[in-house]
């Protein structure tokens, strides 16, 4: 096998364990998107996991988003109060899957979005006019 398929088969196999993991360990804000998304039957894919390649097909990192909404290609984040202190890391990580996989809209919302029950209505209703 050479090596960028030893290196990508080991990199696929760290990250669908680790979106596995976090499947099985949702933090609560995660727990109440679902809910919501559910509630308001959005059909989604909780912990998708987003490669990035370079052009000689290496993977160089990955991204396990939060929750994806294919038909809408739509990934919706949710972000605890650490985030607060990393905004500029998200937002690079936003501008790096929307560069390689044109044409995905990315929402974020904070801890205390998630709580307001009218937010997540709007949220809803956003998602479903996409």
């Amino acid at each position: 096998m050479d090596r960028v398929k030893a290196h990508n088969k080991e990199v696929t196999t760290k990250a669908r364990y680790r979106a596995e993991e976090m499947k099985i360990w949702p933090s609560p804000l995660e727990e109440r998107m679902l809910i919501c998304l559910d509630a308001y039957g959005i059909k989604y894919e909780f912990q998708k996991i987003f490669y990035i390649y370079a052009d000689d097909g290496w993977i160089m990192r990955y991204y396990i988003a939060d929750f994806y909404v294919a038909d809408k290609k739509l990934i919706i984040e949710v972000d605890g109060k650490f985030h607060e202190e990393h905004k500029l890391h998200d937002k690079m990580r936003t501008k790096e899957i929307q560069e390689h996989y044109p044409g995905i809209e990315v929402m974020r919302f904070n801890w205390k979005e998630v709580n307001d029950p009218a937010i997540m209505r709007k949220m809803a209703d956003r998602i479903k006019s996409l």
